[in-house]
Order: structure tokens, then C-alpha cells, then sequence
């Protein structure tokens, strides 16, 4: 921009240059005529350059571009004029061939295009053709939409149609804005008025959405034309999911019952409360009653008006503002009040018949009907059903009973059936423990990385539409909103070989990663220990009354309880007393020198708090400077006997470093451990056998200061709980009490970690290669924390859970009673491993959800590419179904079906390619289904897979869920096989 701004002026010029003639100002008669030329005053503002030509010139180089923006020059400037003005006319009815018997008279047409508002005349055909009479058949001929049958005088082009679709759909630009751009195009000097055609326009939009759908779902094709379509018969179904008779493989209901995981079908449910509709009376007609996304609104209203005084559901302790708000009665003055949907939770595609309005609220009626409607037509076939909604808690209980009250062509059969309730992963936090441990995905068998959130991203491409669409009438918004999700489900598809490639290289690696952690953390726990855990897990998935090991048996740290825990390091610290300088053994020396140290460190981090600012409080750390100085003194003397070589060292450091007495000295005071003596001096200036003492005595140091870490971590989480269940609200002293008590843990933790790390780096002095390392790690800021995620409001949020690690301070030592808050002697082994239940279920879980997610993308992949096989044959079955119509119908129906055989033959050319080289970068193989190439498949593979990017090697870099959607090339014409 910095480069443009220094060349703005001449962008400006030669903008200003286009309202003069140009070159052509010298210029006064044509140079196009062949014979003699006439004067020049004519140009067109579509056409490259700016030529100035004659009036018949103009009229014969637009003979087929009758919307292209005629100027004239009038001697001072350009100003408008139309080519009708000259005298063109259009002759319809022959596809710009001549006609024998034209009409007599001219008519004029207002002509709606991207260039603006056009008035253009045309001639009518009057040949007896019987398909060619219609006036409205001419004008589709010449891909002019006519706003109405009879005596049309009002058309929109074709691609006008076409931007306005692309735009509303991608840009949510709704058709009284599109139609003001327009008029601007056209004339946007204020002088001249353009007529309001807008309900023209909307008219003409609401047709082109209509046969665009039905052209795309093959009703073209079929002798019983649109009026047979079938309830949700133009949907775009999901490639991925399990479609009986169409993408699973033979013998897939024989598998046994553990592996039926793998074709189960996952379900999201949810509502939007921003799609509503205004009760404003209108009435409309039907033009796709049931055909697509949302259900039959007749039977539906039919089954809603038997619910009239129904409540909403009632939900467990969790709350959500949506439901709440679309209940207030600011919102009565609106006829819909939102509307409820179900999708593929797997790959967030919108359902056939799963989308329906909801009157007040998420009521039973509402939800329940838009579920069974979902799945009535192929439910029967399915073996396993995972419903995922944010109140399944709720809406699960008495479900099949319900469903025993509506009517019969959407019950189940639900005896052979397998179905289970989650909530989604981010709803779930707002529950209460209950439902938290029941409805877990984290914990569910078979459910792999699935989360159930993916219908929120959909509510987000929605909602752009929610303003336009509320001021409709009702059948017309359901069509808008039906092709906004046909939509959303194509760029999906186009986008799928890219989401399963990445989803798959992301979970080999997890898996890799936490199959890791879960093998360090095997090492610590006895083996028949972790067979009768995973003895409770698998009773727990066959009888969820049983008791449920992924729940965290939550210990609240009460306001006492931490008092007298402080009260106990407090006394012992107290009970430290000077040893007796006589007969001190060698190990006795070190152990008081590391308590020494200890005691600096304990004392520096004292000095920085507030009470030691106040009189009192500079006293009582004086007082404890003191102390530390006579331990100090009187260790000195015994340091001469084990450690001779100190005292030489001593004398160089002070000659270099003569400071006046300061108060603060103990606290800085250098101790001269072994780790501080140079290792030459260590065999002359050591006493034999001191620093392997020393070794063993920092291994004891760490290993104690990581079990005093783990223990205050215990400590701080159990605290937090406590504050968010019984302090946090309006009291202040309560919630300033809780947060200095946590205050205090956050010093403690603190000062366990100093102790670890001071050891840490000592042994990396002292022995740096020995077997210690195995176990004990260096102490990162991020490892200083909780077995599990429990956060204050103030701080960042934790990973998922499926993406957490248990960091190695949980994992590398085994775990003993002082591990646990408030423990003796008294507490058995048992009760110290019951203690890490919870935490390895969860690890084996997060282990077997992300192996579940590889099983589940391997199944998912060759199942696309059937799928888009079978729609490819199914594209081919069309091309000969029609034979009784006109050659020129039925060659666009036989061009037609085979551009989009070979499109579904691309996209599974191009996802196979891109997978298969995912998969051999993992040794993985699936079983790709037998096929052959049809024409021209190769070509527009070759296109697809150019659009995909390698996915291996960016993986690592973040995207937006917009990044799973390609584009495709619609150059050609209406190659978007499914997108509206």
C-alpha cells in the first residue's frame, strides 16, 4: 500500500480519463463501418476499450449482448443510453438462429441482469412449435427467468440469479439489498427513477431455488416429474455416515457386538433461537413441502397442535440463556420462536426431514418429533444410535415412551437397537457432577474424538440469515433456510478428503502420545491393580447403575481442614531442632546442610510477603534471621572436618566480595554444599564417600519434594471446589477468606517446587548420568499442576480432555500416603492407589477414544468413497429414464447426468488419492472398493485433488472450520452437483 499511495494520483487520473473519449477524441466518424463511415458517438461501457463506433456498428456487435451499458457522447460528456433506444430487438424462440414466422409486433421487457435494469425489445416466435409457443418457454431459452407466465414483461438473467444465489448463500445479502445494488448499477445519479421490480425479483428467486433443487436431486430425470419428489428426497447426504444399501459393506449386521461401534450413526440435536419468524398472517404456498431439511409442515403442525399446553423440558442443575430467553414475552410477537435441528454429530451434515420450527421453546413435541423424523426412513437397518444433545440428561428419560404417542411412520423399532444419550463436551461443564460422569463422551465406548459441538459452527453460518429471514412468510423462509443448508452439506462434502486426512494424522499421533503416557503411568501401579479397574470399567459400560469409576470422587477442602494441615507442616517445621555438634555423622552434616538451605529459601520468600513489612512482622523475620545464622555458625564447624577444602574457597570468595554486615546475610549466605565445590577438589577436599551420601540424600530431597507438590496440588484443588460450590456469590469475607487460604497453597506449591528444583539441579552436578533421571525430570512451570483440570475464573482454560496429559509428577514415582491431604500411617496401599482410579481410567479412556477415532476414520473413508460411487452410478441409472421428450430436452438430460457422474467419479478419485497417501504415511490400508473410471472423471479428479492441500505436512497449523470447504468450478455451468 505504501508503493500504491506514492502512485494514487495516477490511479486517479486515468480513472477520471474513462469519462472523456480517450484516444478517440480526434476521432469523428466510425472506423468499424465497412462502407461509408458514419459519425462516431457511441461506446460500450461493458466491452473492452472504449472505442467509439456508429449507431449501426453498435447495433450489429450487440445483436447478442442486448445487456451490455450503451454511452452516447452529447458534445460535453457521456451519457446514457440503451441499445433499444438504437433500435435493437431480440428475436426469440430459435437460439439466436432466425425465425421463420416472427411475431409482427415488438414487445418491451424490463430485464433485471448484473449490469443493471436494462429495457430491452424482443420479438416473439410464432412458429407452430407447440414447445416454443409459450412466451415463457422463449424467454427460459434465452436464459431470461420471466417473472410471470401470462403476457411476461419482467425477467431476471440467469446469472443475475446465479450472484444472487452465490452472494446470499456466502454473504447472507439478502434480495432487498441485492435489488437497491442493482438499481445503483443502473443509474445511481438520483435523476432518473428506476421501477420497483423487487417482488418481481423475490418472485423469481423463490422459482430458481425451487427447480435449481430439483434439478440437482434428479426430479429432471424422472418421468414423474417434481410433483412425485418424496420427503426428504433433495437432501445432500452425508458421504461418511452409514448408509445401509448404499455405502456399507457386505455383512457389516453380522459383525459382533463389539465392533457394531463402527456403524453407528451419531446424531447432534440442538435449537436456534435467532431464526425466528414474525406473526405477521401471511399465507403462501408450499413450493418443497417436506422435500428436503426441514419436515412436512402440515403433518407436523398436525402433531404440534396435540402439544398446545405441553412445557418445555426441565432441565438438571445446568442453565442455559437461550431457553430462557426464548420464552420471555418480549418474543410473543413472533409466530416462531426458532427453529430445532439434527445432524451428523461426526461431520456436522444437516439430516433429511431433521429440521423443524419451534413455537415456544425446546419442548418435547418439537424435539422428539424432528429425531424420529430423521431417522424413520432408515432407523430399522441401524444397529447402534448416538444421540448427542445438551440436555440429553433430560430429554432421554421416558423417550421410548414418548415416542409410542406420535404417529406411526416416524416410530422406531428400537428392540434391535443400541441407543445411547451424551451431552456435547463444552455443554457438559454446565451440568452438575451427575450428569457430568453419565453422559460424558470422554467416557462412552465406541464414540472416538466425536464432540457434539459441530451443530453450534452450523448455527453460526445460519444466523446471517436470520434478520431477512424472519421477515418472510413461512414457506418461503423454510425454503431459504432449506438452501442455505443444502449448501452448508455440499461445501462439507467437497471439503470431506481434506477433514478425514487431517482428522487421521492428527489422531495417529495422539494416539502415539498417549498410549505413551499411559504406559509410563502403568509402571507405578501394580498390574493385578489395574486388571480389576478395567474390570470395573467394563461392568460400569454394561450396567451404568453400577459404580461409575470415571467419577471423581471429589474431596472438599474445607476452611479447617486447611488450617489444620498448615498447622502440622508448621509444627513440624518447628520440631527441626539444632542438632548436637558432637559425634555428627556425615550423613547427619549433609541432611542439616539441605534443611539449612531449605530454611533460606523459606526465609527469602517470607521477606517478600506483606506481614513482613509491618514492625511486628520485620521483627519476627529478624528474629528468624538470627536463628539461621547461629544454625549456620555452628554447621561451619563441623564443615571442616567432612569438607576441608571449603575453607580455602571460603577465604578467596570473601577477599573478593567484602561487603559491609547487612541484617539480610543468612538469607544469602553461601553454604558451600558439594555441589558447589569444583569437581577437581572433590577427591582431595571431600571426605571419601561424601558426595555418593550426597546423591542418595538429594534423590530422598526430590522424591519428597515432589510427594509435598503432589500433596498441596491435592490441597489448592480441593480448596478451588470448595469456593465454587460453597463461597462463591455476593459475601466478601467468605470469598476473601477462600482465596487467602489459596493464596497460602500457591506459597506452598511454590516452595515444593523450589525444594524439587534446587535438587534437581544438584544431581545433575553430582551424578548428572545416573538412573535418577528416569524418574525424575526437570520441573517446568506447566507440570506444576493438578491430576485434574480445576480452574478459577481467572485463569486460562485447560486443554480437552481429550487432548490432556498427565503431567509426569503424576506419573514417574509411584504414589505413597503423604501424597494424600491430611495423611499417617494409618492409611493402607489400597486406599493410596483408589486414590489414582480416577486418573487412570481417564488416561486409559483418552487412550481408547483416540484408537477408537482411528478405527473410526478408517471406516469413514472407504465409506465415502462408496458413497460417491453409488451416487455416481446412481447419476448414470438417469441418463436413460426419460426417452418420450424432444431431442434438444433430452440431450441437456443425458449432458446433464453425465457431467455429474463424472463429478461424484472425481471427488472419489480425488479423495482416495489424497487418503492413501495419509494412510501409507502411517502403514495403514483400507479396502478401497472396486470401480472403473468414467469419462471425463479423470480430469475433474485432477481438478479436486489440486485443491486440496497436503494435509500431512500443515497439520500442524491452525484452521477455522471454513477451511474443510472447497470451491468448485462452475464454469462449465451447473457443475455444483448438490450445492444450491
Amino acid at each position: 500500500l505504501n508503493e500504491w499511495v506514492e502512485k494514487r494520483d495516477v490511479f486517479l487520473d486515468e480513472t477520471i480519463r474513462h469519462n472523456g473519449r480517450c484516444d478517440w477524441r480526434h476521432t469523428e466518424l466510425c472506423g468499424s463501418c465497412t462502407l461509408a463511415p458514419r459519425p462516431a458517438a457511441i461506446r460500450c461501457v461493458d466491452c473492452l476499450g472504449s472505442a467509439l463506433v456508429c449507431e449501426d456498428c453498435t447495433l450489429r456487435t450487440h445483436s447478442h449482448q442486448p445487456c451490455h451499458r450503451i454511452q452516447r457522447w452529447n458534445g460535453h460528456f457521456f451519457e446514457h443510453c440503451s441499445l433499444s433506444e438504437l433500435g435493437l430487438c431480440i428475436q426469440l424462440g430459435h437460439d439466436s438462429l432466425s425465425c421463420p414466422n416472427p411475431r409482427a409486433t415488438t414487445t418491451a421487457l424490463t430485464v433485471i441482469d448484473v449490469s443493471g435494469v436494462h429495457t430491452i425489445r424482443v420479438r416473439f416466435c410464432d412458429c407452430g412449435n407447440v414447445q416454443t409457443a409459450h412466451s415463457y418457454v422463449q424467454l427460459l431459452r434465452m436464459r431470461w427467468w420471466p417473472a410471470t407466465l401470462v403476457r411476461p414483461r419482467t425477467v431476471v438473467t440467469f446469472r443475475a440469479c446465479e450472484l444472487f444465489h452465490a452472494l446470499n448463500i456466502q454473504g447472507k445479502v439478502n434480495a432487498y439489498d441485492f435489488w437497491l445494488g442493482i438499481s445503483r448499477v443502473t443509474d445511481g445519479s438520483g435523476l432518473t427513477r428506476v421501477k420497483d421490480h423487487y417482488k418481481d425479483f423475490v418472485r423469481v428467486m423463490r422459482c430458481y431455488r425451487n427447480i435449481r433443487m430439483g434439478k440437482r436431486g434428479g426430479r429432471g430425470h424422472d418421468p414423474a416429474g417434481m410433483a412425485a419428489t418424496e420427503v426428504g428426497e433433495l437432501v445432500v447426504d452425508c458421504p461418511a455416515c452409514p448408509q445401509p444399501g448404499r455405502n456399507l459393506p457386505d455383512g457389516w449386521k453380522d459383525a459382533p457386538r463389539s465392533e457394531q461401534w463402527k456403524y453407528a450413526t451419531f446424531l447432534a440435536v440442538d435449537a436456534n433461537f435467532k431464526l425466528k419468524l414474525k406473526a405477521r398472517g401471511l399465507d403462501d404456498v408450499e413450493l418443497a413441502p417436506g422435500w428436503s431439511y426441514f419436515v412436512e409442515n402440515k403433518a407436523y403442525q398436525r402433531h404440534i397442535d396435540k402439544y398446545v399446553d405441553e412445557e418445555e423440558m426441565k432441565h438438571c442443575a445446568s442453565s442455559f440463556a437461550a431457553v430462557d430467553h426464548a420464552n420471555m414475552p418480549t418474543h410473543k410477537r413472533f409466530a416462531v420462536n426458532g427453529v430445532g435441528a439434527v445432524i451428523c454429530a461426526r461431520h456436522c451434515f444437516y439430516r433429511r426431514s431433521g429440521v423443524g420450527d419451534l413455537q415456544k421453546g425446546e419442548r418435547y413435541c418439537n424435539m422428539d418429533y424432528m429425531v424420529l423424523a430423521s431417522l424413520a426412513k432408515t432407523a430399522s437397518e441401524y444397529k447402534s444410535i448416538v444421540i448427542s444433545y445438551d440436555i440429553a440428561c433430560q430429554f432421554s428419560i421416558n423417550f421410548a415412551r414418548r415416542m409410542l404417542q406420535y404417529p406411526e411412520d416416524i416410530r422406531i423399532n428400537w428392540d434391535d437397537i443400541c441407543v445411547s444419550f451424551l451431552v456435547p463436551k463444552f455443554h457438559l461443564l454446565a451440568h452438575d457432577t451427575e450428569c457430568r460422569s453419565k453422559f460424558d463422551f470422554n467416557n462412552e465406548e465406541g464414540s472416538g474424538r466425536t464432540c457434539g459441538e459441530g451443530i453450534e459452527s452450523g448455527w453460526a453460518d445460519t444466523n446471517g440469515l436470520a434478520l431477512s429471514t424472519r421477515e418472510m412468510s413461512p414457506a418461503s423462509r423454510r425454503e431459504a433456510l432449506d438452501n442455505l443448508f443444502g449448501s452448508i452439506n455440499w461445501r462439507k462434502t467437497v471439503g470431506l478428503g481434506k477433514l478425514l486426512a487431517k482428522n487421521l494424522h492428527e489422531a495417529v499421533l495422539a494416539l502415539k502420545t498417549h498410549t505413551d503416557i499411559l504406559e509410563s503411568a502403568n509402571l507405578n501401579i501394580p498390574a493385578d491393580i489395574r486388571e480389576q479397574w478395567v474390570a470395573d470399567v467394563v461392568a460400569w459400560d454394561g450396567d451404568r447403575s453400577r459404580r461409575n469409576p470415571y467419577k471423581e470422587e471429589v474431596v472438599v477442602t474445607t476452611l479447617a481442614d486447611i488450617r489444620l494441615e498448615l498447622a502440622r507442616e508448621e509444627a513440624a517445621d518447628m520440631q527441626r531442632g539444632v542438632v548436637s555438634l558432637h559425634q555428627m555423622s556425615a550423613s547427619v552434616f549433609l541432611s542439616v546442610g539441605l534443611d539449612i538451605e531449605d530454611h533460606q529459601r523459606t526465609l527469602r520468600v517470607s521477606a517478600k510477603n506483606d506481614e513482613s513489612k509491618t514492625p511486628a512482622g520485620k521483627a519476627a523475620l529478624q528474629q528468624k534471621r538470627n536463628a539461621l545464622m547461629y544454625r549456620i555458625t555452628n554447621w561451619r564447624v563441623i564443615q571442616q572436618i567432612y569438607m576441608p577444602a571449603v575453607a580455602a574457597l571460603a577465604a578467596a570468595a570473601a577477599v573478593q566480595t567484602i561487603t559491609a554486615p547487612s541484617p539480610t546475610a543468612p538469607l544469602a549466605e553461601l553454604l558451600w554444599l558439594p555441589t558447589a565445590v569444583p569437581r577437581a577438589l572433590w577427591a582431595v577436599g571431600l571426605t571419601n564417600g561424601l558426595i555418593a551420601k550426597n546423591v542418595r540424600l538429594r534423590i530422598a530431597q526430590a522424591e519428597d519434594a515432589l510427594h509435598g507438590l503432589r500433596r498441596q496440588l491435592r490441597l489448592r484443588m480441593g480448596m478451588i471446589h470448595y469456593k465454587k460450590v460453597f463461597v462463591d456469590g455476593p459475601g466478601q469475607v467468605a470469598n476473601t477468606r477462600a482465596r487467602g487460604q489459596i493464596s497460602r497453597l500457591k506459597e506452598r506449591i511454590d516452595k515444593y517446587a523450589e525444594q524439587y528444583r534446587a535438587a534437581y539441579d544438584a544431581l545433575c552436578v553430582l551424578d548428572p548420568e545416573g538412573d535418577w533421571r528416569l524418574r525424575l525430570l526437570k520441573l517446568k512451570s506447566e507440570d506444576v499442576v493438578g491430576p485434574r483440570p480445576e480452574v478459577e475464573k481467572h485463569e486460562k482454560p485447560k486443554p480437552g480432555e481429550g487432548h490432556r496429559e498427565i503431567p509426569w509428577i503424576w506419573r514417574t514415582i509411584s504414589h505413597v500416603a503423604q501424597d494424600l491431604p491430611g495423611a499417617d500411617t494409618e492409611i493402607t496401599e489400597d486406599e493410596v492407589h483408589e486414590s489414582e482410579l480416577r486418573h487412570w481410567v481417564r488416561a486409559r479412556a483418552r487412550v481408547r477414544r483416540w484408537d477408537e477415532e482411528v478405527q473410526h476414520l478408517l471406516q469413514e473413508m472407504p465409506r465415502s468413497v462408496r458413497f460417491l460411487l453409488w451416487k455416481s452410478d446412481w447419476w448414470a441409472q438417469r441418463v436413460s429414464m426419460r426417452t418420450e421428450v424432444p431431442e434438444d430436452i433430452r440431450d441437456g438430460l443425458v449432458a446433464y447426468a453425465s457431467r455429474h457422474c463424472a463429478v461424484y467419479e472425481g471427488l472419489a478419485t480425488s479423495f482416495q488419492g489424497v487418503w492413501t497417501k495419509v494412510l501409507s504415511a502411517h502403514d495403514l490400508s483400507v479396502d478401497w472398493p472396486v470401480r472403473s473410471v468414467r469419462p471425463g472423471a479423470e480430469a475433474l479428479a485432477a481438478m479436486a485433488t489440486a485443491s486440496i492441500i497436503d494435509v500431512v505436512a500443515d497439520s500442524d497449523s491452525e484452521s477455522e472450520a471454513s477451511d474443510h470447504e472447497s470451491e468448485v468450478d462452475e464454469s462449465e455451468g451447473d457443475v455444483d452437483a448438490a450445492a444450491p
